[in-house]
């Protein structure tokens, strides 16, 4: 399955600048993460507004005393990657604190599938994971269950079955795609369009964090 579905695009749409929508997950889960991220792709047909979006990932070695540099390591990847829109990961909380700092630094906006506690630090841009003092980052927790339209949706075109991490991957990448296609993500004034990715994030974090008021 295509990350970007571009050869059906008309001819403006394949003419859209491109960005670049990142996965970072366990190698126990990347299989599933990737493949909900890059099913909510396929639906939005690798468009989001005025971009195109490709696919990009990375894995997080499943060894605990590996992780967290392979976590930084896919950060300062996708911070590599002049066209990087946000980063999806799925690698445990401990391990993704430092992560979302590393990209909270850069201003990219982050989506991670974590718990509770990741959620409200999230929540919080008091928080130490935001040291640019501005909110970067939604947690999508496995609280709402897998519908089983979706379940059959992706067995049938991907021939195995989901999980909650494919859930939750699917649900990020859908708020990063319905934020990018706010009209507020492209730079004011900019010929061809430009992202801007502290309204991207604002977007993402206002409309998606579902944070407790």
């Amino acid at each position: 399955m295509a990350g970007c579905g571009g050869s059906s695009e008309s001819a403006a749409v394949t003419a859209a600048p491109t960005v670049s929508l990142w996965v970072s997950a366990t190698a126990h889960d990347y299989r599933q993460v990737a493949a909900g991220a890059k099913l909510a792709l396929a639906d939005a047909r690798g468009h989001a507004g005025a971009f195109r979006v490709n696919y990009a990932g990375k894995e997080v070695s499943d060894d605990p005393a590996r992780a967290e540099a392979d976590a930084l390591g896919n950060a300062r990847t996708s911070l590599q990657d002049t066209q990087v829109s946000a980063v999806i990961t799925s690698v445990g909380t401990a391990v993704a604190q430092p992560a979302i700092t590393l990209l909270n630094e850069a201003g990219i906006p982050t989506v991670a599938l974590g718990d509770a506690a990741l959620k409200t630090m999230a929540c919080s841009a008091s928080s130490d994971i935001y040291p640019n003092g501005h909110e970067t980052a939604i947690v999508v927790t496995p609280a709402t269950a897998m519908p089983l339209s979706f379940r059959a949706r992706f067995l049938a075109r991907l021939g195995f079955a989901p999980d909650a991490a494919a859930w939750g991957a699917f649900q990020g990448a859908q708020a990063i795609l319905a934020s990018l296609a706010a009209p507020t993500s492209v730079k004011a004034g900019s010929k061809p369009p430009r992202l801007d990715r502290d309204a991207l994030a604002s977007t993402l974090v206002q409309s998606h964090g579902d944070c407790a008021a």
